[in-house]
C-alpha cells in the first residue's frame, strides 16, 4: 500500500495559498497564539487573554491576529459576545481558529499538543498585563456568561 500524500487527503491539497498559510502558521508567535486559542475551554480568546499567556503586548497580538484573519481563507475568525452592551473591561472581540486553520495545524502535525497546553493553562495562575490598572480580572473575562463559543468545535 502506497503512502498517502497531502494531495490525497481531502482538504489538504497543496496550492500556492495553502503553502503560504502553512509557512505563516509556522512562525513561532502565530503558532503559539493558534494553539493557545484552541487550548482554551471555550475555543475562543480575546487579545487580553492571550496577552496574559504571553510576553508580547496586546497590540502586537492583535497585529498577528489581524494577519491571520485578513486572508482569502481566514485562519482565525472574529467573534463577538451575544449580548449588548458589554460590561466595561470585558473584551468585545474574541478570536477562534477556523476549520481551515485547524486543518493547517493538523497537516503540519501541530494539533496534537493542544491537550497538553489545555492542562498547563488550567494549572497556571495567569494575570492580565498591568492587572492593577484593569477594570476587570482575568477570571471575570474568562467567566463572562455571554462570551462567544465557535460552533464548529
Amino acid at each position: 500500500m502506497a503512502a498517502s500524500t497531502p494531495e490525497d487527503v481531502p482538504g489538504h491539497e497543496l496550492n500556492e495559498h495553502r503553502l503560504e498559510d502553512l509557512r505563516d502558521i509556522l512562525s513561532p508567535t502565530k503558532l503559539r497564539l493558534l494553539q493557545q486559542i484552541l487550548a482554551s475551554p471555550t475555543g475562543a480568546l480575546s487579545s487580553k487573554e492571550l496577552a496574559a499567556r504571553n510576553t508580547i503586548s496586546d497590540s502586537t497580538i492583535r497585529d498577528h491576529l489581524r494577519d491571520l484573519h485578513n486572508r482569502d481563507k481566514p485562519i482565525i475568525a472574529k467573534l463577538e459576545p451575544d449580548t449588548s452592551p458589554v460590561p466595561n473591561g470585558i473584551p468585545r472581540v474574541y478570536f477562534a481558529v477556523t476549520e481551515y486553520g485547524i486543518s493547517l495545524l493538523k497537516q503540519a502535525n501541530l494539533y496534537d499538543q493542544i491537550g497538553l497546553l489545555y492542562d498547563m493553562y488550567e494549572a497556571a495562575d495567569l494575570q492580565l498585563p498591568d492587572a492593577d490598572n484593569q477594570p476587570v480580572t482575568l477570571d471575570e473575562i474568562e467567566n463572562y456568561d455571554h462570551r462567544p463559543i465557535p460552533d464548529w468545535l
